[in-house]
């Protein structure tokens, strides 16, 4: 399914199934919001990413806030740019770096975890990483892109699959995620 299809299909679910969620998401970043990550980043933003900012600007203040994955809450433009200010200055006093500049974080979860697409010009241009801030022997959960990342969300909206160790929930008209 195109990303921007996945996008609806989320909008349309939450419509039907957690009205008020959808109803406080913010609305779409500002071309001066987008420009403010392109410049940070130094690079272009993934189209993907700029799709994502332009259907909505984040989470926005809802309890539980909308998550694109479980447990990972759905950042603002503004909110990624601080998110990786602060992982590039915690990584200036480490012998190891856990961060990459051109590391985009899309989303914060638990104990300092985030998912990060990556826009440097690697191999894995466009894979979206859960980064946390500690070492870690284990090989992180990756996806190719945001686009799969996203579809595996709605996936476990829609039919109510476990995801990530989750299992969606509503109350109240509002979208939540519990331990599966």
């Amino acid at each position: 399914m195109p990303f921007s299809s996945t996008l609806a299909a989320i909008d349309g679910w939450l419509a039907e199934h957690a009205p008020l969620t959808v109803r406080d998401l913010p609305p779409p970043a500002t071309r001066e919001q987008l420009a403010a990550v392109r410049a940070h980043l130094g690079v272009d933003v993934i189209k993907e990413v700029e799709e994502l900012l332009s259907w909505h600007d984040g989470a926005g203040v809802a309890t539980p806030p909308f998550c694109l994955a479980p447990g990972f809450v759905f950042l603002g433009a503004a909110d990624m740019i601080a998110v990786s200010r602060r992982r590039i200055a915690a990584d200036a006093d480490r012998h190891w770096h856990t961060w990459h500049r051109q590391w985009l974080p899309v989303a914060s979860g638990r104990r300092g975890t985030c998912l990060a697409v990556d826009h440097s010009d690697r191999d894995t241009h466009g894979h979206v990483t859960i980064v946390s801030e500690q070492e870690s022997r284990d090989a992180p959960k990756t996806w190719p892109d945001l686009g799969a990342l996203l579809s595996r969300s709605y996936e476990a909206m829609r039919y109510g699959s476990p995801f990530l160790k989750s299992r969606r929930s509503v109350h109240d008209g509002r979208l939540d995620w519990e331990e599966a």
